[in-house]
C-alpha cells in the first residue's frame, strides 16, 4: 500500500470520529450511512480502515520513561511524579479506533465481494481492535469492553471495566481470526504497509510475551500458557522465512533501510501525504531524547562480558574511549565522540544538543540537522524483536534455554556483524556457566541493547517487576572531559559526581510507589462521567 493511502483518512472513518468523545465512548449516536451507498466494494473495506493505520502511530520517545533516555527535564512517569489527569489520550485514541472496528465489524458482511476479501479486512479491523485494548489493558489494567457500536440507549455507555485477563482473551480470539485470514507478506506485493500475516503472528507474540512474563513475575494469571503461546507464535514467524535481518544496522533506521525484510509494520511518512518524522533532526539536536550511563554501560565487551566481569578494562576519558572493544552496536545506536558528523569530528554540544553527553545515532539523520521535513518510516515492529520474544519466552517456559533456540534468536543477531572486529562470541550456556553469568539477565540486555529508544524499555521494566529497583536512581550521563569542553563550568553549566559523571537527575527526586505505579491512572473524566469506572489503587 502506498504510503499516502495508508495516512488517508476515508470519508466514512472522518464520519465515525467526528462526533466526538464524552466519556469512554461516544454518547452522541454515530452518523448514519447508507448500506446501500457504502460497504459495497473492495475499496470500501479498505477505505473504512485506513484512519485505523493513521492512528497506529506512537510517541517514539517513550524510552524517557525509564533510566536509559532522558529529555530536556526529567520525565513524571520516570521520576515517579506523575498526577492523575484529566484526559488521557491513549485512551481516549484507543476507544475512539476500537468504535470504528465495531463499527466495521457490524457492517462489513453487506459488501458484495467474496468471503476470502470479507475475512481478509475482518481479520484487519480484529487486528486493530486487538492492538488497541492490548494498548489499555498493560496501561489501565482492567478496562472496559465493548463490541457493539453503541447508542444513547446501550447500556455499556455507563458499564464497568472488564478485567484485564478476560480482555486478553478476547485480544487473542481477534488475533488469531486475523492471523487466519491475512495473507503473508509475499502474497501482498500490492499492499506494501497494510497488515500481513507476519504481523499479526510478530503481534501476537509480543502480547503474549508481555502477559506471560507479567503474569509470573507478578503472580498472576497462567503464565505458561501465554509464554507457550509466545514462544510458538515467535516461531511462526520464524519458519514462514517471510522476513530476515537487514545486513547494515545503521541503514535500517535510515532511508535506505524502509521496507526491508526486517520491517514487519512501520508508520509510514510520505511527501505526498504531507508529513514527516521529527524524530531524526530532534535526536540530534532537539532535547527530546537522549541516552543515559545507565544504557551506554550495557552494552557489552567485545568478550561478551559486561563491564566488571570483561578482561577489557573500560575507560571513560578522553571522551569516546569507552566505546572502544565494545558491542559494534554501541557505536550504531549513540554517537561516538570523534566520528564523522555532518563533515567534522562529533563533539555533542551540552549547551544546545544533549543534557547526558551521549546522542542517539540510531535515526539519528545528519541530513535531518538542516532538513526540518525527514520522511523515515518509524518501524513498529521488526524482525529483531521476534527473535528476541522466541529467545526469552523459550527461557521463561522453563527457566533454562537450549543452545539450538539461542543459535536461532539472540546468536542470529550477533551473527549480523560477522566481519566486524569487535563481533560478540555467540551466547551459550557453556559460556554463561563459564563465567558466572545469568541467563535470564543476558537474554534481557540483549533486548535492551537491540531495541534501545523503540519504546520498549518502560514496558519491559513493568512487567518484569524491576520498576521498583531500576527507575528510583541517580540519572547520570558520560564522563566529564574537561579538555574537550574547556568553556564548559562545573557546578555552574552542568553537575558532576564524585567520580566526574555527569548528573542530569539526582537519585533523590525520584520514586516509585509499588502500590500504585505499575498502572498508570483513569482519566478524570471517564470517572465523573461512568460513576461505575473505580480508579486504579493508590490514585
Amino acid at each position: 500500500m502506498n504510503k499516502e493511502n495508508i495516512l488517508y483518512i476515508s470519508v466514512l472513518t472522518l464520519l465515525l470520529s467526528i462526533s466526538g468523545c464524552s466519556g469512554y465512548l461516544d454518547r452522541e449516536p454515530l452518523t448514519s450511512l447508507s448500506p446501500g451507498s457504502f460497504w459495497n466494494t473492495e475499496k470500501d473495506l479498505r477505505m473504512a480502515l485506513n484512519y485505523c493505520y493513521n492512528q497506529m502511530n506512537r510517541a517514539w520517545n517513550m524510552d524517557n520513561q525509564s533510566a536509559d533516555c532522558f529529555a530536556a527535564v526529567g520525565n513524571n512517569v520516570s521520576s515517579g511524579t506523575l498526577t492523575p489527569s484529566n484526559t488521557d489520550d491513549n485512551w481516549t485514541k484507543a476507544y475512539t479506533v476500537i468504535r470504528i472496528t465495531n463499527d466495521f465489524l457490524n457492517n462489513y458482511a453487506l459488501a458484495q465481494v467474496s468471503d476470502n476479501i470479507k475475512n481478509r479486512y475482518a481479520g484487519e479491523a480484529r487486528f486493530f481492535r486487538g492492538y488497541f485494548y492490548f494498548n489499555l489493558i498493560k496501561r489501565f489494567g482492567d478496562v472496559p469492553y465493548v463490541t457493539e457500536t453503541l447508542d444513547l440507549n446501550s447500556p455499556e455507555l455507563y458499564g464497568s471495566r472488564e478485567s484485564k485477563d478476560k480482555v486478553l482473551e478476547k485480544i487473542i480470539e481477534d488475533l488469531e481470526f486475523a492471523e487466519s485470514h491475512i495473507p503473508v507478506k509475499s502474497g501482498m506485493s500490492a499492499d506494501v504497509g497494510r497488515i500481513t500475516k507476519g504481523t499479526v503472528q510478530a503481534f501476537m507474540a509480543r502480547v503474549c510475551l508481555y502477559y506471560g512474563t507479567y503474569y509470573k513475575f507478578h503472580s498472576q494469571g497462567n503464565s505458561s500458557l501465554y509464554l507457550q503461546k509466545a514462544k510458538e507464535a515467535a516461531k511462526r514467524v520464524i519458519d514462514s522465512k517471510e522476513y530476515g535481518l537487514y545486513e547494515n544496522y545503521r541503514d535500517l533506521f535510515l532511508l535506505p533501510g524502509e521496507d526491508s525484510k526486517e520491517h514487519i509494520l512501520s508508520y509510514r511518512y510520505s511527501e505526498e501525504a504531507n508529513t514527516y518524522n521529527d524524530r531524526p533532526r530532534s535526536v540530534i539536536i532537539d532535547f527530546k531524547q537522549e541516552p543515559t550511563k545507565n544504557l551506554a554501560d550495557a552494552f557489552l565487551c567485545k568478550d561478551g562480558l559486561p563491564i566488571g566481569k570483561s578482561s577489557y578494562k573500560i575507560e571513560y576519558l578522553p571522551i569516546g574511549t569507552e566505546f572502544t572493544n565494545r558491542d559494534p552496536r554501541m557505536a550504531l545506536t549513540l554517537w561516538k565522540p570523534g566520528d564523522s558528523f555532518m563533515g567534522d569530528p562529533f563533539l555533542p554540544n551540552l549547551a544546545n544538543q544533549t543534557r547526558t553527553g551521549y546522542m542517539f545515532k540510531k535515526y539519528g539523520d545528519e541530513a535531518s540537522y538542516t532538513n526540518l521535513q525527514s520522511r523515515i518510516d518509524e518501524i513498529l515492529i521488526r524482525y529483531a524483536e521476534v527473535l528476541l520474544i522466541y529467545a526469552e519466552a523459550a527461557y521463561e517456559l522453563e527457566d533454562k534455554i537450549s543452545d539450538g533456540d539461542l543459535d536461532i534468536s539472540v546468536n542470529a543477531l550477533r551473527n549480523r556483524f560477522t566481519d566486524h572486529p569487535d563481533k560478540l562470541p555467540a551466547l551459550t550456556n557453556a559460556f554463561v556457566n563459564q563465567y558466572g553469568l545469568n541467563m535470564r539477565e543476558e537474554i534481557r540486555r540483549e533486548r535492551r541493547v537491540e531495541l534501545a529508544s523503540e519504546s520498549f524499555r518502560y514496558d519491559d521494566l513493568i512487567r518484569w517487576k524491576t520498576a521498583e529497583t531500576e527507575l528510583p536512581q541517580e540519572i547520570l550521563g558520560a564522563k566529564f572531559d574537561n579538555d574537550a569542553y574547556s568553556h564548559v563550568v562545573p557546578g555552574k553549566d552542568i553537575n558532576l559526581n564524585a567520580e566526574g559523571f555527569i548528573v542530569v537527575q539526582s537519585g533523590s527526586s525520584r520514586g516509585f510507589d509499588t502500590s500504585k505505579h505499575y498502572l498508570f491512572p483513569l482519566p478524570l473524566r471517564e470517572l465523573s462521567l461512568n460513576p461505575d469506572l473505580k480508579q486504579n489503587p493508590g490514585w
